[in-house]
C-alpha cells in the first residue's frame, strides 16, 4: 500500500497538470475564437462601409475645394435652422441619410473646420440625435419595404420626425441653457488639408481611427452576447414593448432590432411577417419604433463618443420614440385592418395576404 503512495502522488500531480494545461488552453482558444469573430466582422463591414464612404469623401472635398457649400448651405439653411444647427451641417445630416452614420460623421470631420464657430455640445447633440433617428434610408427603407411597408411612410416617418426631434432637442437646451459650452473633437480628425495630398492622407487616418472604432464596439457587443447580458437587456425591454401595444408574437423580434438594429431586426420580421396570424398593424408598429429607436447600443456608444450628451442621445430620444409610437399605436387601432393594409402597406403585402387568406 505504502509502495503505491508515490505513484498515486506523481499520478494525481501528472493529472491536474494536464488539467490545468489543458483548461489554459481552452481559454486561448476561445480568446482566439472571440477575436478572429470580431476582426473579421469588423473587416467585412469596414469593406463595406468604405465603398460608400470614400466617394462620398471625395465628392464633399470637391465640393469644399470648388466653394460649392455655401450654395448648398444656403438652400438648406431654413430646414437647419429650425433646429439651431449652421447651414453648413445639412450636408453632414444628408451624407448620413444617404450612406450611413459613419458616412456622416466623416463629412462632419471634413466640413467642422469650415465653420465660423465650434458647435456646442446641444448643437452637436441634436444634429447626432437626428442622424440616430434619420440615416442609412436606401438600405434601411428598403428592409421596411421587404417587410410590407410602404417607402414613403416609412420615410415620413423617420425624415420628418427626425426634424420634429430636432426641433424640440434644440428649444429644450435653449430654454433650459443646458450644454452651451463648445464641444470638443479631436484634432486628428478635423485637421484642416489644402492639398490633394494631404487630404488623402488625412482621410487615410480617419478610416483608420474609425476601423479601431469599429473594431471595439464589436468587441463589445459580442462580449454582451456571450456573456448573456444581451439577454438580460432584452427582458428588461419586454415590458416597455408589451405596453406601447406591440402583439406578443413580435415581442422578441422588435427587441432584437431596438439592440442589434434594423437589418437583424427587420430581417426576422420579413419572415415573420408572412404568417397568417402576424397582422399588418403589429409589423407597422414594430417598424415604426424599430426606425426611431434602433441599435441603442451600438449607435449610442458611438455618439456619445463623438461629443453628444446622454440627455439627447439616451433619454430624450428614448422618451420621443415610445410617445410617437404610443400615439401612432392610439391612433391606428381605431383604423379597420382592410383599410389600414390599403393606406399603409404595400401591393405585394396585401396580394401576398390576400392569398395566405384563400
Amino acid at each position: 500500500m505504502l509502495f503505491c503512495l508515490p505513484a498515486f502522488i506523481i499520478f494525481a500531480k501528472n493529472a491536474t497538470f494536464a488539467a490545468f494545461f489543458q483548461f489554459n488552453i481552452t481559454i486561448v482558444e476561445n480568446i482566439k475564437t472571440f477575436f478572429t469573430y470580431s476582426t473579421r466582422r469588423t473587416l467585412k463591414a469596414c469593406l463595406t462601409l468604405f465603398k460608400l464612404m470614400i466617394p462620398v469623401s471625395v465628392i464633399i472635398h470637391i465640393i469644399q475645394v470648388a466653394d460649392i457649400l455655401p450654395y448648398i448651405s444656403h438652400l438648406l439653411q431654413p430646414v437647419m435652422q429650425c433646429v439651431g444647427l449652421p447651414a453648413e451641417t445639412a450636408l453632414i445630416w444628408l451624407t448620413a441619410l444617404v450612406v450611413n452614420i459613419y458616412g456622416g460623421l466623416l463629412s462632419l470631420f471634413t466640413i467642422y473646420p469650415s465653420l465660423s464657430e465650434p458647435l456646442s455640445v446641444a448643437q452637436m447633440t441634436v444634429l447626432l440625435t437626428m442622424i440616430l433617428i434619420a440615416h442609412t434610408f436606401p438600405i434601411e427603407l428598403g428592409i421596411a419595404q421587404k417587410t410590407g411597408i410602404k417607402v414613403w411612410i416609412m420615410f415620413s416617418i423617420r425624415f420628418f420626425f427626425s426634424i420634429i426631434a430636432g426641433i424640440i432637442l434644440s428649444h429644450i437646451y435653449q430654454w433650459l441653457g443646458w450644454l452651451q459650452s463648445p464641444v470638443h473633437i479631436t484634432n486628428a480628425f478635423t485637421a484642416a488639408t489644402d492639398t490633394w495630398g494631404a487630404w488623402a492622407l488625412h482621410e487615410l487616418k480617419n478610416y483608420g481611427l474609425i476601423t479601431c472604432m469599429i473594431f471595439i464596439l464589436v468587441n463589445f457587443i459580442h462580449l454582451l452576447e456571450v456573456t448573456g447580458a444581451m439577454k438580460w437587456f432584452n427582458k428588461i425591454m419586454l415590458p416597455a414593448l408589451g405596453w406601447l401595444g406591440i402583439s406578443e408574437a413580435m415581442l422578441p423580434l422588435t427587441v432584437v432590432g431596438l439592440t442589434m438594429g434594423i437589418a437583424y431586426g427587420g430581417g426576422l420580421i420579413i419572415d415573420e411577417g408572412r404568417k397568417p396570424n402576424v397582422k399588418a398593424k403589429d409589423i407597422f408598429y414594430s417598424m415604426a419604433l424599430m426606425g426611431l429607436f434602433h441599435s441603442i447600443i451600438e449607435d449610442t456608444l458611438l455618439m456619445l463618443g463623438m461629443g453628444g450628451h446622454w440627455t439627447g442621445i439616451i433619454l430624450f430620444r428614448a422618451l420621443f420614440a415610445f410617445v410617437i409610437v404610443y400615439i401612432m399605436v392610439q391612433l391606428c387601432n381605431k383604423i379597420p385592418e382592410g383599410t389600414f393594409c390599403r393606406i399603409f402597406m404595400t401591393k405585394a403585402y396585401n396580394k401576398q395576404r390576400i392569398g395566405s387568406d384563400s
